[in-house]
Formats: C-alpha cells, sequence, structure tokens
C-alpha cells in the first residue's frame, strides 16, 4: 500500500513520466474506462466536525486537479458520510471510503493501488495530519494519494532519485519516461521534491498518457 510519510515526506503514497504499475503480464494498470471514482469521507472516524469539513475540502481540490489532467471523473457520495457505509457489494456503495485512523504518526496519509482487493480500498488520514505544523500541503498530500488511487507508483524510487530518498521494491513497476524530482508522487527528500504537492505538467501528460484527455477538452456524440 501507499504511504506518505510523516518523516522522509508526504504525499508525504503510458510512455510518459510517472512510475506506472503493471500486472503479471506486463500490462498497465488502471481503472476502466468509464467508471466513476466514487467516494465517502466517513464523518465518525474524524474527531471533530472542523477535521472532516478539513478532509472535505482538499478531496474536492485533490480530485478537481486529477480531474482536469486526465480523463478521469471522481464522485463525492456526501448523503452517505454520516450514515452506515454500504457493504462494498451492496447497490449504491462508494468505489472507496475515506476515513480517519490513527496510526500513531507512521504516516500522514495511506492510499491502494487500483488491482488491491477491495476490502483494502481506503485513504487513511492519520490525526497528524491537522497539526498546525504539517509542513505540507493538505490537499497536496491528497493529491499524491489520489495518483496511487489511480495506478501511479512514488517518483523517487527510480535510480535518478537522490540516494537519501526511501527505497520500495520495483517489481511490477514501469518507468513513464524522464525522471521528474518536482512531481506530485515524488517525496520531498535528498533537497528535491515540493511540500505544495502540485501536479507537474510531465504528472498532467503522464495520466493523460494512461486515462486520455479531461472531458473539457472532448466534444462526445452519442
Amino acid at each position: 500500500r501507499a504511504e506518505a510519510g510523516a518523516g522522509a515526506g508526504a504525499g508525504a503514497e503510458r510512455r510518459e513520466p510517472l512510475v506506472g504499475i503493471t500486472d503479471e503480464s506486463g500490462r498497465m494498470v488502471r481503472w476502466r474506462k468509464g467508471l466513476v471514482l466514487t467516494y465517502t469521507v466517513v464523518k465518525s472516524t474524524f474527531e471533530t466536525e472542523d477535521h472532516y469539513q478539513k478532509v472535505v475540502n482538499a478531496m474536492r481540490l485533490a480530485t478537481a486537479d486529477w480531474e482536469a489532467a486526465c480523463g478521469i471523473n471522481f464522485q463525492h457520495l456526501s448523503q452517505l458520510d454520516a450514515g452506515p457505509v454500504p457493504a462494498v457489494d451492496a447497490p449504491g456503495a462508494p468505489l472507496f471510503k475515506v476515513r480517519g485512523f490513527n496510526a500513531g504518526g507512521e504516516y500522514i496519509a495511506l492510499a491502494f493501488f487500483p488491482n488491491e482487493p477491495v476490502e483494502r480500498r481506503e485513504v487513511l488520514i492519520d490525526p497528524s495530519y491537522f497539526a498546525d505544523d504539517l509542513g505540507f500541503d493538505r490537499a497536496g498530500v491528497l493529491r499524491h494519494e489520489l495518483g496511487h488511487v489511480l495506478g501511479f507508483r512514488h517518483e523517487h524510487i527510480r535510480s535518478e532519485a537522490p540516494a537519501l530518498c526511501p527505497d520500495e521494491p520495483l517489481g511490477n513497476t514501469i518507468n513513464l519516461t524522464d525522471y521528474d524530482p518536482q512531481s506530485v508522487m515524488h517525496y520531498f527528500c535528498g533537497d528535491v521534491g515540493t511540500r505544495e504537492l502540485m501536479l507537474t505538467e510531465n504528472d498532467r501528460v503522464a495520466a493523460r498518457g494512461l486515462y486520455g484527455p479531461p472531458d473539457g477538452e472532448v466534444r462526445y456524440y452519442a
């Protein structure tokens, strides 16, 4: 699973930039065409109304940035936030949940990849995410985590990254052109990366390569 580490960097976790995921046969991993990535923000898992609203707002900004970059669509099923979340196989269930989880500061946020089991389809947010001295843009942390949800690995695992950046297993990955030290998927480590975690032009080109252009650039016909 992908993590935004509190120490090395946060979200601080195709022939285009970024590092993608492949299956055992070498085919690239992504969500099927036309699928709307629905989610709920589980209100009861956050300590305060303010924390819940911060996550709702940050998710709105983060999903909008990915939607503007490529042909993917998210939908917040806000009507489910305050009530019991339907079972994963129930009609109307969200594709994934965003919820608070006390990880003891082991990570700021943690996400999943498209090819993981359905029971792992959660974006977990540690209480450290709400600290006044977080040091990272909160929407940026979720932009990073949603990059994992879309099927992108960490950029700093590439051989061109500084030696001080964390290592990860490279199995079932594909380099999608040039290394980008400013990528939204790069930890803030080895004097590179950013604390804003914005999508770079390389990130946008990569996302378009995997998911096609955003809806705003396409005229659809019946």
